[in-house]
């Protein structure tokens, strides 16, 4: 009889691949440089799927991940968000967020995945307003996201990626760091550059990146703009409820989860207007 381990590392991308726009070669390089990475779990933004041309199945081509698009999910405009997972999910559901209503929606995507040390993690990726102004919204946003993830927790802590267009110093990070109550709400979410970071300010979306000139030459930023927006959020250790589908057994085994390393990736070259962030969590089945 095969032996399920207790302990494994999943590697976590989140990746803004902004669309189409810029040259070709940007484009092309990006399913090389992906599969590199050997991510298992993937939030992307800005993911363009039309009649024509599948972005999505562009980027994974050179891995065996599987792709799901918000176009896949939701019935509403599309604005790129999309997740892939090494495992098949037993369910990936999508869900608008709040918003002023003269903005296409932001929405979030969440995946039911089942990992190979037998139990499921419940993996999210998700887009809030990005307006540099807009950070009222996005907090509303982050309450609404919370409320929606502990909905749908399993076993394993959550895990929540994406260009979230927020400084961990803004409102809604605070918020997911457990610093900030908003709306009566409070969650703690573990940020996996602070915890596994470099100690540096792990920009990833900054003018140094030459794609992001245009922005400089319209005065939309300031040459020296430099932000870390781009996030890889684990749920804090304070236990999971299951409430996608049945109730939790009173046998149901804990899981930890431990960061181990995070880093900025695709910076060199960067192949998007936004760099990559990729973590590696381990998760431990503690026995109930």
């Amino acid at each position: 009889m095969e032996t399920i381990p207790s302990t494994m590392t999943v590697r976590v991308l989140t990746l803004n691949v902004w669309n189409t726009d810029g040259p070709p070669q940007r484009r092309q390089a990006l399913p090389g440089a992906i599969a590199a990475l050997n991510p298992d779990l993937i939030s992307f933004q800005e993911v363009v799927k039309t009649t024509d041309y599948d972005q999505l199945a562009d980027l994974l081509s050179e891995t065996d991940l599987i792709g799901f698009h918000d176009s896949d999910v939701l019935e509403a405009p599309s604005i790129g968000t999309a997740l892939a997972s090494r495992w098949p999910p037993a369910a990936v559901v999508g869900s608008l967020l709040p918003g002023p209503p003269e903005f296409p929606p932001c929405n979030l995507l969440a995946a039911a995945v089942a990992l190979p040390i037998g139990v499921e993690l419940t993996f999210i990726a998700v887009k809030p307003y990005p307006p540099l102004n807009g950070e009222q919204h996005r907090l509303r946003q982050a309450v609404y996201l919370a409320q929606i993830a502990e909905a749908l927790a399993r076993p394993a802590p959550t895990v929540v990626a994406g260009d979230f267009d927020a400084t961990p110093d803004a409102d809604c990070m605070r918020f997911f760091a457990g610093r900030r109550v908003a709306d009566g709400v409070s969650t703690h979410y573990l940020n996996a550059w602070d915890v596994a970071g470099d100690g540096g300010p792990g920009h990833t979306w900054t003018a140094v990146n030459p794609w992001v000139g245009e922005y400089v030459d319209s005065g939309l930023v300031e040459p020296g703009h430099a932000r870390r927006i781009d996030h890889i959020l684990v749920h804090g250790p304070e236990g999971h409820a299951i409430r996608w589908g049945a109730a939790a057994a009173k046998d149901t085994p804990r899981v930890k989860a431990l960061v181990l390393d995070c880093r900025v990736v695709l910076d060199d070259p960067p192949l998007s207007d936004h760099y990559g962030v990729l973590a590696e969590i381990e998760f431990t089945v503690v026995e109930p």
